[in-house]
């Protein structure tokens, strides 16, 4: 196994269909979970991420996780001894893969698991944990509420995120004041309602361009008002435009750039 090899990193490749799903489980070694094809959906513990193939997901070592898959997947990942880093993630993060990082990633996946480590492959190797520990958290993961009506709340949200509920709508659903969940909801999950319910739809419209969905429709289904205005919302969060994240995380998958606007 990839996680028992005497050296501080060890890389795997593995393909699922989509639909599929890796029951919970956990590993001795951390983990940065990349798919150069596909989305995957992650939950451990309280949280709950979306790792498009632009991303990764650092799952610490010990922490307990279920993957499911949107779409094909192309999973390839990286199983690290945490005390040869400067500094790891102390929970799990949805990480920008930068290009760099990407192309390390797939050389693993080629290097011997008992590699040299002062030759190139050690050096290639080290410069992946060295890449990693650059790496900024990004906005796509969520943390649901362990309160059952806020947890309520919360499914009533993901299921239909188009909906634009209001607090006192939601409180009188599931048996709060509005007072009550501006008051607990942050405690619960580390964010306001608005906040987490924008993270919500951001998560999903991966998913949806995962499925060859445009702006357009993505915009409209998650409830925007114009392509515009969901294109705002998208840079604000993740810094650059939908059109140029798809192109940065393509990698081996085509994007048809006339099906954006």
């Amino acid at each position: 196994m990839a996680t028992a090899i005497a050296r501080p990193v060890s890389a795997l490749a593995s393909s699922y269909p989509a639909g599929a799903f890796i029951p919970p489980h956990h590993h001795a070694r951390a983990q940065l979970i990349f798919g150069v094809q596909g989305v995957m959906t992650v939950q451990a513990g309280e949280g709950l991420w979306v790792v498009p193939s632009s991303h990764a997901l650092w799952v610490p070592a010990g922490v307990e996780h279920a993957i499911r898959m949107s779409g094909q997947v192309e999973m390839r990942t990286v199983y690290i001894d945490q005390a040869q880093m400067q500094h790891a993630f102390e929970e799990c993060q949805v990480l920008f893969v930068s290009p760099l990082l990407r192309e390390l990633i797939l050389r693993a996946m080629h290097i011997p698991r008992l590699y040299d480590e002062r030759g190139m492959d050690g050096r290639i190797m080290q410069l992946i944990l060295d890449e990693v520990v650059l790496l900024r958290p990004q906005p796509l993961g969520l943390r649901m509420p362990r309160d059952a009506r806020l947890l309520r709340l919360c499914e009533r949200l993901l299921g239909n995120l188009s909906d634009s509920p209001s607090i006192s709508q939601l409180g009188m659903e599931v048996g709060l004041s509005e007072r009550s969940i501006i008051r607990l909801f942050p405690k619960e999950t580390g964010m306001s309602l608005g906040r987490w319910q924008m993270q919500a739809r951001l998560m999903k419209a991966f998913e949806l361009f995962d499925k060859g969905h445009s702006v357009t429709y993505v915009a409209l289904e998650l409830g925007y008002s114009s392509p515009t205005a969901f294109t705002k919302m998208f840079r604000r969060w993740m810094g650059v435009a939908p059109t140029t994240m798809l192109a940065q995380g393509s990698g081996s998958q085509q994007v048809d750039a006339s099906a954006f606007p």
